[in-house]
């Protein structure tokens, strides 16, 4: 956990974007979908200026590895109880639509495992030894990711 989740879609994005040129320079085609990535790009970033603005209204930390002063349940946290995270694979997956190419998923593909399998277990544990049975309510009532 010491690579944090913006620089994990860095890696991925140009791990994507090699392999979608690899596959252009090898002859792959491409079938870019402009209108839905500009779509997914936009929704992306409008969900994780809602979640930061929120986090710093109430004071709360937005750096996953720092304490987390206050349990966020309003905004896009009613929906998702990761709506950065779901912001950031968004707009990875906006970008590899645009690019039009499978390799290209892998950045989203490989963001969303990453995120999934490391920082956002490690969250839920700090959120549910710190809120207890309120944090154990919210997580039943709202999903991880949508």
């Amino acid at each position: 956990m010491k690579i944090l989740p913006p620089f994990w879609a860095l890696i991925y994005l140009a791990l994507g974007m090699t392999l979608h040129s690899l596959w252009l320079w090898g002859g792959g085609i491409r079938t870019p979908i402009p209108s839905l990535g500009i779509l997914s790009l936009a929704a992306g970033f409008s969900i994780i200026v809602w979640a930061w603005k929120i986090f710093h209204a109430v004071g709360t930390a937005v750096h996953p590895l720092e304490e987390t002063t206050r349990f966020v349940q309003e905004g896009p946290y009613r929906f998702t109880r990761n709506p950065m995270y779901l912001g950031i694979t968004l707009i990875l997956l906006g970008i590899a639509v645009f690019a039009g190419t499978p390799p290209a998923l892998t950045a989203p593909l490989g963001f969303f495992i990453t995120i999934n399998l490391t920082f956002i277990p490690y969250e839920e544990k700090k959120m549910k030894a710190k809120f207890g049975e309120a944090y154990l309510a919210y997580k039943a009532r709202v999903r991880r990711w949508i």
